[in-house]
């Protein structure tokens, strides 16, 4: 028995990491994360024979720090990994050489975006073919609060979708929201499962692995998705006499701000950056301020990006919409 302070070993759970939770989770208390990645950059190493050892060495360090989210593409031979900016780039880099052995380079870091429902509206599956499975459902989606996050509950009942199955659909739902019509994460709504049906013969709890995905996809594909950005709360401080190139610079990167002037003729700015437009904002302040600004930013949420915004990732793995050829490459994974 263990009480708050003893310290104990655990052997046996093979993939746990930094950040799990064993047993039950109703008394721990909830942990704001101390940042946030907000970029994605791709690794890139020396040689082709390197790319093992790499591919190794960053997932026990994302085991030890699990917001770097690796993305390992096996089909492209591809690796990205989420950060915060360009310093924790610059550790990484050490860490892989002192720590590994292995000398890597960073591609430009893109910044992270995710999607939201532009609307209301149903997905629906029929999974029946080709037998044995038999997995029919459907989705009711729509958008939520901004900053809420996944919200799901069943209606379907009991002896038209057992427990069991249900179950697996709520596991699955997470994972099928990882990638939108844009090949981002979907957030902010509120998913519902009206209805769901199993066949006593032909139903085993796999199929709705494979019909859960295709159900989400069907729903988002009639609601549509609007992209959310993320942006930064900033707070800068510099010389009055560089306000006009700063308010310019300010307006380009479509920062929404309050100014007031403070003491010693220095002008107080604080308001809200999108972080597509600014990335290189912190290098660019020297030479705006001649070296006499002062930046500090936070990260502020995400919000729904002008229309005119575009960016799309490509997407890793078959695409759920394409049916016919998810469900081939699906049960071909799961059977191997």
């Amino acid at each position: 028995m263990l009480t708050a302070g003893d310290i104990a070993a655990v052997y046996g759970l093979g993939r746990a990491r930094i950040g799990d939770i064993l047993g039950v989770p109703d008394h721990v208390p909830g942990v704001q994360p101390l940042a946030v990645p907000l970029l994605t950059v791709q690794v890139h190493w020396e040689s082709e024979a390197a790319y093992p050892a790499v591919v190794a060495a960053f997932q026990e360090l994302a085991d030890e720090d699990p917001l770097l989210d690796l993305q390992w593409i096996p089909e492209n031979r591809e690796l990205h990994v989420r950060v915060m900016g360009p310093i924790q780039m610059e550790v990484l880099t050490h860490l892989l050489h002192s720590r590994f052995g292995q000398r890597v380079t960073f591609g430009p870091p893109s910044v992270i975006y995710k999607e939201t429902p532009a609307s209301a509206g149903e997905g629906f599956v029929a999974y029946t073919m080709p037998k044995p499975c038999w997995a029919v459902l459907r989705f009711f989606i729509e958008p939520g609060e901004r900053g809420s996050g996944l919200r799901y509950r069943s209606l379907a009942r009991e002896e038209r979708l057992l427990e069991s199955y249900q179950n697996e659909v709520a596991r699955r739902v997470p994972e099928a929201l990882l990638q939108g019509l844009y090949g981002w994460e979907v957030t902010d709504l509120s998913v519902t499962l009206l209805e769901g049906e199993h066949h006593v013969w032909h139903t085993h709890p796999l199929d709705f692995v494979v019909a859960t995905p295709m159900g989400i996809m069907d729903g988002l594909a009639t609601t549509g998705t609007k992209l959310l950005e993320p942006l930064l709360r900033f707070r800068l401080s510099a010389p009055e006499e560089a306000a006009g190139r700063l308010l310019h610079e300010l307006a380009e990167m479509r920062a929404v701000y309050e100014t007031s002037v403070g003491q010693g003729g220095r002008m107080e700015m604080e308001g809200l950056l999108p972080v597509a437009t600014s990335l290189d904002f912190p290098s660019r302040l020297g030479s705006l301020t001649k070296g006499r600004g002062v930046l500090s930013t936070s990260f502020a949420g995400y919000q729904e990006a002008p229309p005119d915004v575009r960016a799309e990732r490509p997407r890793r793995g078959v695409n759920p919409l394409d049916q016919a050829k998810y469900i081939l490459a699906v049960r071909s994974a799961l059977s191997g």
